[in-house]
């Protein structure tokens, strides 16, 4: 649409009524919206929030008649669906332009260089809205992204920040809008007898746990996610403990030395600068070393 050309019509029109000339301007406001979500990509984002705006609207009707344990499962759905609108308008707003692409494995990049960002996700809108917590969380400072050399290719992935609360909330926003979960978790030797005894190695459901209350999905839980229940958790060696960009730069150091050491040794870690929040340590990979990608 030619908004230059729109209000010129408007400004040069003779216009019968005021009103129309308001209509008019309304029309304009309305549609010259400004959002940073990539063109190809806002069907599947219109489609998401018409999505959520239903099912919030479902779940009210089901709040009328709902008591006890029901009740509150709902009113917590409820809550994270009309959080998930707010963060949607702050992504929509944000300087960065985001796209959406189906993969196989999701997953949220942020690409510094050309401040882009492309959420993966596997063709399902529980996926989209799962890694799109994700967004919101670089948005915020939850989480920043370090450049890292991956076998002679350097790419932006999840940083010192990122832990297991993070991800814990991605779930949280999915059961929201879907009302159950069904995981596969690693299992420890003895789980795993138990198991194979319950439902045996062959059963599609062997490893896996239904998460039917908002109530179930903890931290204890979302650590032990794997592709396999014989394989380690995806999330165990992230840190444990909440952090974000503005955490004292000690406790997040602390909280990476043992498992994530590959995204600090490309960092000097000064003694003094450890006892600054995180931020504060880092704005040289920001500003003069750009390896280092936050929002603040």
């Amino acid at each position: 649409m030619n908004y230059i050309r729109e209000l010129k019509d408007i400004l040069t029109s003779d216009y019968s009524s005021v009103n129309r000339m308001q209509h008019k301007l309304d029309h304009l406001a309305k549609n010259s919206y400004p959002t940073h979500i990539h063109p190809n990509s806002q069907n599947t984002f219109n489609l998401l929030k018409r999505k959520v705006r239903d099912k919030i609207k479902q779940l009210e009707d089901k709040l009328e008649n709902a008591i006890g344990a029901d009740k509150k499962d709902l009113e917590a759905r409820i809550r994270e669906l009309k959080d998930a609108q707010k963060e949607f308008k702050k992504i929509e707003q944000s300087s960065t332009m985001y796209s959406f692409e189906v993969a196989t494995y999701p997953e949220f990049e942020y690409f510094g260089k050309k401040d882009e960002g492309t959420v993966f996700y596997d063709g399902t809108l529980r996926s989209l809205i799962n890694e799109l917590k994700h967004v919101f969380q670089f948005e915020t400072g939850q989480l920043e992204f370090i450049e890292i050399n991956n076998f002679g290719t350097f790419q932006s992935k999840p940083g010192l920040t990122y832990d297991v609360f993070d991800e814990l909330a991605t779930y949280k926003r999915q059961y929201a809008l879907d009302g159950m979960l069904k995981l596969r978790l690693s299992l420890s030797e003895e789980e795993m007898i138990n198991s194979i005894k319950k439902v045996g190695t062959g059963d599609k459901n062997f490893g896996t746990v239904e998460i039917k209350r908002m109530k179930d999905i903890k931290v204890a839980v979302i650590a032990k996610l794997s592709d396999s229940p014989m394989q380690d958790g995806l999330y165990e060696k992230i840190s444990q403990k909440e952090l974000n960009i503005y955490s004292n730069a000690k406790d997040v150091f602390n909280a990476n030395k043992e498992n994530r050491f590959n995204r600090i040794s490309n960092i000097s870690l000064g003694s003094a600068d450890k006892k600054k929040p995180y931020l504060e340590y880092i704005k040289v990979y920001i500003k003069k070393k750009p390896i280092i990608y936050a929002k603040y």
